[in-house]
């Protein structure tokens, strides 16, 4: 068959540029009210499990969509999955300007949810046809970084903003943002043309249901899939219930809330640290096997130390190491089963992801109910830690695999 060969000129660093804007928005968003609660319930007039809602749409969106947006990002390309998530997001954040209604915020809090995927799962299809071989994982990573980027953003700047001005004017400000971002994207992001020509006669003939049986089959996006829901569920657990689970050893809610900051803020660095390292030696596998020990290392001594300075120390470990693996295991799939499905692969990630986040959040607070003591909810984590290393060590490296970036059949 024909070779094309494919480039990969400068203009790939503006489409993830204008990629990191739209991530970092769609966290953002998510998170926005999450360190205001009591403000947001106290002006709306709403019960804790009606504000609860408007964070756990998010989860409940990425089980539900991330299946269909993995088949939409390889039937239909990756320009044209994130600008759908990027028009529906422009639209529901307007409809969040009824500030003084929950119903509406709500509605606009859903949108952003069904939005969320389109615009998060499609960072490693990014970088499988905008980067070279050499760059995907770093790709990766700086998508993995924005994710974290729009979470700390949310839980810094609007604490702080709301002192300021009123709710209507904070929303106003975020959805005008939000718009803009989405404007520019469609106007300036743009599928790699080298390649576009020559991936859309193979979308022509993409089935879905198939790619998906073909992927469930594969053994080591089960093993992945499987740690991926893992790692989702402890990040999930520990942001959701960590001023409760520290809160015996002394640690205030505003103290819980800065170790959580520094645990994401490692993660950060090692997004990009971690994918450099692992293209330096070549090597994916260690990585998860450092990470997942790590994690049961770290996490333990976090659970007991009083002193604020270690805890802090710790969470900044954890996050290097442990978080920062997210981009590593979308560099393996793609590995694993190439560039032609790793939207599918995404898809199917983030669907084990989600179900993970929302398992492990209840778990730990049924252990809580039936023990009165949410420290308890520490054995959960270890158990997942245990299982992910174990998963960790079966998986076989994947490195070079599906190593056929330069050149496009046609």
């Amino acid at each position: 068959m024909e070779q094309t060969q494919v480039k990969y000129g400068s203009y790939r660093w503006v489409v993830l540029v204008l990629f990191m804007f739209q991530v970092i928005l769609t966290q953002f968003l998510w998170l926005n009210f999450a360190p205001i609660q009591p403000t947001i319930e106290k002006l709306l007039n709403i019960t804790d499990f009606q504000f609860v809602l408007l964070l756990s749409v998010f989860n409940l969106s990425n089980l539900l969509f991330s299946l269909p947006v993995g088949a939409i990002l390889d039937s239909k390309g990756f320009k044209f999955t994130v600008g759908v998530g990027s028009v529906i997001m422009a639209v529901a954040v307007l409809l969040r300007l009824r500030s003084d209604s929950y119903a509406w915020i709500l509605a606009g809090q859903i949108g952003i949810a069904i939005a969320q995927p389109f615009i998060v799962n499609s960072g490693a299809k990014l970088a499988s046809v905008w980067f070279n071989k050499n760059e995907e994982a770093l790709a990766n990573g700086f998508a993995s970084m924005a994710m974290f980027l729009g979470m700390i953003a949310a839980l810094v700047i609007t604490p702080i903003i709301i002192q300021h001005m009123d709710l209507f004017h904070i929303i106003a400000i975020y959805d005008g943002v939000t718009v803009a971002g989405s404007i520019l994207f469609l106007l300036f992001a743009k599928d790699n043309p080298s390649i576009s020509t020559t991936v859309k006669k193979e979308e022509q003939v993409y089935h879905p249901i198939q790619a998906y049986k073909e992927l469930f089959k594969i053994k080591d996006m089960i093993m992945l899939a499987l740690i991926m829901f893992i790692g989702v569920g402890f990040f999930n657990g520990i942001t959701n219930w960590l001023d409760k689970l520290l809160g015996p050893q002394g640690f205030s809610e505003e103290q819980s809330g800065i170790i959580v900051g520094i645990l994401i803020a490692g993660g950060i660095v090692g997004a990009i640290v971690i994918p450099i390292l692992s293209d330096l030696v070549k090597r994916r596998k260690p990585f998860l096997i450092v990470g997942t020990i790590a994690a049961g290392v770290f996490m333990y001594p976090l659970m007991h130390t009083r002193s604020y300075t270690t805890a802090i120390v710790l969470a900044a470990i954890l996050g290097f190491l442990v978080i920062s693996l997210l981009p590593i295991i979308f560099q393996m799939s793609i590995e694993i089963v190439g560039e032609r499905l790793t939207g599918s692969a995404t898809g199917m990630l983030w669907v084990f992801g989600a179900t993970g986040a929302i398992i492990t959040i209840y778990s730990i607070e049924a252990i809580a109910n039936i023990t009165s003591n949410f420290r308890d909810g520490i054995w959960v984590f270890m158990g997942m830690f245990l299982i992910a290393f174990l998963l960790s060590l079966l998986l076989k490296e994947t490195y070079g695999r599906n190593n056929n970036k330069g050149t496009v059949k046609q």
